[in-house]
C-alpha cells in the first residue's frame, strides 16, 4: 500500500510539473507571435514533423540542387540544415540565416558533430540581409513568413540577393501560430515582384515557389 501510495504522488508530482510545461509552452509560443523561443526547440525535431515535413523530399520541393547557393531563412537549430548542405555538396553553399544566437549555437554543434562544413551559421534578420545582391540561387522559409514583422521589407530583401530566375520557396504549416494562408503568400510575393512558379499541397500545409525578377 505504501508503495503504491508513493507512486501516485509520483505520478501527481510528475503531472503537475508537465502542466506547468505544457501553459508555459503555449504561453510562450501562442500569446507573442514572432520566432519560435529556444525553449521549445524541442518540437522542431519530433516524429510528427518527420510525417509533415520530411526532409529529403522537402528539399526536393524546395530546389535545393548539388552547387547551389542557398539561403535558409529561420532555421533554428538546423531541422534541414544537415541534409540540405549534403544535397549541395561541396560545391554547394548553405547560409543559415536566424535571429536568435541560441539556435544557431545548437545548429554550429550538430553540423560540427556531422562533419558538415558547408553550412554557414549566420546571426541575421530578414530586414537586412547580410549577402550580395543577386548572390543566392535558391532561399527557403518553412513557417517563417509570419514571424517577419515587415513582410514586404522582408520580400524585398529576399529579392535583392536572390539571382534573376532564382527561387523563393514559401511552406507554411497549419500547425503553426503565425500561419499564413495561400493567398495571402501569393499577394504578397507577386507584390514584391515574385512570379509564381509551382504550388504543392501536403499533409496540413503547402509550399509555394517563385522565381525573382
Amino acid at each position: 500500500m505504501r508503495a503504491l501510495r508513493l507512486l501516485l504522488a509520483v505520478l501527481l508530482a510528475a503531472w503537475g510539473v508537465l502542466s506547468v510545461y505544457v501553459f508555459v509552452w503555449f504561453r510562450d509560443r501562442y500569446s507573442d507571435r514572432g520566432p519560435m523561443p529556444y525553449t521549445m526547440r524541442w518540437i522542431l525535431h519530433t516524429p510528427l514533423r518527420r510525417l509533415v515535413h520530411p526532409v529529403q523530399p522537402m528539399l526536393d520541393r524546395f530546389g535545393v540542387r548539388p552547387g547551389a547557393t542557398v539561403l535558409e531563412l529561420g532555421p533554428g537549430n538546423g531541422y534541414f540544415s544537415i541534409e540540405a548542405a549534403r544535397l549541395l555538396g561541396a560545391g554547394g553553399r548553405l547560409v543559415c540565416l536566424d535571429i536568435q544566437r541560441p539556435m544557431l549555437t545548437d545548429l554550429h554543434g550538430r553540423l560540427t558533430a556531422v562533419g558538415v562544413a558547408n553550412a554557414h551559421p549566420v546571426l541575421g534578420d530578414a530586414h537586412h540581409l547580410p549577402l550580395a545582391d543577386a548572390s543566392v540561387d535558391v532561399a527557403f522559409l518553412v513557417t517563417v513568413l509570419g514571424e517577419i514583422p515587415d513582410r514586404p521589407q522582408g520580400l524585398a530583401e529576399l529579392r535583392r540577393v536572390l539571382k534573376p530566375g532564382g527561387t523563393l520557396s514559401i511552406t507554411e504549416s497549419l500547425t503553426d501560430p503565425d500561419y499564413q494562408f495561400e493567398d495571402t503568400v501569393r499577394d504578397v510575393c507577386r507584390a514584391s515582384g515574385f512570379a509564381p512558379r509551382d504550388h504543392h499541397r501536403g499533409l496540413l500545409g503547402f509550399t509555394m515557389n517563385f522565381a525573382a525578377p
